[in-house]
């Protein structure tokens, strides 16, 4: 991997794992293309040859499998064999490039090698390889879909990497079973084929990070994302147990929102989570994440998301949040809506409308009537304002029940976002705030009071930088415990 930025714009710099490792945005000043820049220690010849003589004693002397280890040992018995073959062996080495040394060492045996920079950068969220001597493509969370300077440079070098991630992923991979799905130990999951079966151009991987410290409500606010008026009244819908489907296309945003909302759950629900990709990171004790998973050979053995549905039924849940719905999964999620559960989902659509006509379609098939019983449609979008990728919840409509006399859907578009000044436009009237009011007993003007004491709650949770989703999930508790206190508390900390 080469680390030469010259004659590059530099967009943005920042570190990885100080004081090794550091990420460059750059822009290229012929083709305007940007690009991301992996920067590691620099090793000369002689450096290299030490390592590699190092590494070559340490695989074949060291006693313990350090892959086996914790995160706090491994490193401490890296470093303690590597002094000590240089001492047995008299190897010649500066300290500087011995702590090189060590960096190198440990990511090669430790991480993922050349990989391991993306692995460590909280900024990507997908890692994708196309084949050997190809530049590895990831998704930035600023940046998009962008190259980067890290590639295999043969097929042999790319088969044993995809080899070493599916043996993290406790799996199998070869010529005979050339296709993984596996998450890694920190909850990335990885698709991977082998060697030239599948693709021509030979092995190929993609890695779906997870987030160990998702964005949040506050995040989604302070990215102009969601307003907080629009925020407030989420919160407020998902309080009182409306359903909710996010919609939207490729990367808009809709797992992030998703993930998000569920915050406002009450905490003393059950939860239940349905993915494919475990993306959602939920502060709740009593939340049981599950996934699917691909058999071990045999089709049989496969969980899908219609398995899982029907597991997590059995559980009585007050609380069903899917990731994607997409197959014939969704007829039973909307049964468990009629039955009383509460629902969060995400899908595919462009707009209301065309969500509604995906649900009546093959492979749903659910029907009208029941589609009546969600609460909200939320629709994100992913677009350009300026040179920078946004996203914006660009619509929330309101499905108010289902007319036998007319076959139709009963919906008011209750928020939608003004690309002419980047704000978001939100009805007084609303169908889901006047069933609330009702079910509660009060009028709908104090059902807007409780809103607008939520939003007092969001610009305070911002002015104090409260934006972790642990922090969030400790600050919902102690909501729900005693509301007002928290309110108040928001009210004068905010003067």
């Amino acid at each position: 991997m080469g680390t030469a930025l010259e004659s590059t714009a530099f967009k943005a710099t920042y570190a990885v794992k100080e004081p090794f490792v550091y990420a460059a945005i750059v822009e290229d000043p012929a083709t305007k293309e940007i690009l991301y820049r992996v920067i590691e220690p620099t090793l000369t010849p002689e450096d290299k040859l030490v390592l590699e003589k190092i590494k070559h004693i340490m695989l074949q002397e060291l006693e313990v499998d350090v892959t086996e280890l914790n995160e706090e040992k491994a490193p401490k018995i890296i470093e303690a064999e590597t002094r000590r073959i240089i001492k047995e062996y008299k190897i010649k080495v500066t300290e500087e490039t011995l702590n090189k040394i060590f960096y190198y060492l440990t990511r090669d045996l430790l991480g993922y090698e050349r990989l391991d920079p993306l692995m460590q950068d909280h900024m990507i969220e997908d890692i994708s390889c196309d084949g050997a001597r190809i530049p590895i493509y990831i998704w930035h969370r600023e940046w998009e879909s962008i190259p980067t300077n890290v590639m295999y440079d043969d097929p042999e070098t790319l088969n044993r990497a995809v080899v070493r991630l599916a043996y993290k992923c406790g799996r199998h991979i070869s010529i005979g079973n050339p296709i993984l799905d596996g998450s890694l130990p920190d909850g990335s999951r990885v698709n991977a084929t082998y060697g030239t079966e599948i693709s021509k151009k030979g092995a190929t991987f993609t890695i779906r990070r997870f987030r160990a410290d998702p964005l949040t409500i506050v995040d989604l606010i302070a990215l102009k994302t969601v307003s907080p008026d629009l925020a407030a009244f989420l919160w407020y819908a998902i309080e009182n147990k409306s359903s909710v489907l996010i919609a939207g296309g490729v990367a808009s945003g809709k797992t992030t929102l998703l993930n998000c909302i569920s915050m406002f759950i009450r905490p003393d629900l059950k939860l239940v989570s349905i993915e494919e990709t475990p993306e959602l990171n939920i502060p709740h004790i009593n939340w049981i994440p599950m996934t699917t998973r691909q058999g071990f050979g045999k089709k049989e053995a496969d969980i899908t998301l219609f398995d899982l549905l029907k597991n997590a039924l059995r559980q009585r849940p007050d609380y069903i949040i899917v990731g994607e719905v997409r197959g014939k999964e969704a007829y039973t999620l909307f049964q468990a809506l009629a039955t009383g559960h509460g629902v969060q989902a995400t899908i595919h659509g462009d707009n209301p409308q065309s969500v509604i006509k995906r649900l009546e379609s093959e492979p749903m098939n659910v029907p009208r009537p029941l589609i009546g019983l969600i609460d909200l449609i939320v629709m994100q979008n992913r677009l350009r304002l300026g040179d920078k990728p946004v996203r914006r919840t660009v619509d929330v409509t309101e499905v108010g029940g289902y007319d036998p006399d007319s076959n139709k859907l009963v919906m008011n578009q209750l928020a939608k976002w003004n690309p002419q000044d980047d704000s978001f436009i939100i009805k007084t009237e609303s169908l889901l705030l006047k069933k609330i009011a009702e079910k509660k007993g009060i009028t709908v003007e104090e059902a807007m009071a409780d809103i607008k004491k939520r939003k007092v709650i969001f610009k305070w949770l911002e002015s104090k930088g409260m934006r972790r989703y642990k922090e969030i999930g400790a600050m919902m508790r102690e909501f729900y415990a005693d509301p007002e206190r928290i309110y108040r508390k928001a009210m004068v900390e905010s003067l």
